[in-house]
């Protein structure tokens, strides 16, 4: 079932920290690039899962970019429908 928080890049930095990058900075910032701190395929497939269950986001295989999982302004709008690719 769908989680009400709030869908905000705050939030999405908050899920990143919470479930594969435990040592993000906390003052990163929404747009800083999550790769460069360290995201993994490994790790967006982690997040993949966790949006689909939090959110009730299916996240189909044309949104799997590294563009969708990028910072968490670009998550942010992968969930609301409003990515590349989608």
């Amino acid at each position: 079932m769908p989680d009400t928080v709030a869908i905000t890049p705050g939030t999405m930095i908050e899920l990143v920290r919470e479930t594969v990058l435990p040592d993000l900075p906390a003052d990163f910032s929404v747009g800083a690039d999550l790769f460069e701190a360290g995201l993994d395929s490994m790790g967006v497939m982690q997040l993949v899962m966790y949006l689909e269950e939090r959110f009730g986001k299916k996240v189909e295989p044309a949104e799997l970019s590294r563009a969708n999982f990028r910072s968490g302004l670009a998550m942010v709008a992968l969930v609301k429908g409003q990515a590349s690719g989608a």
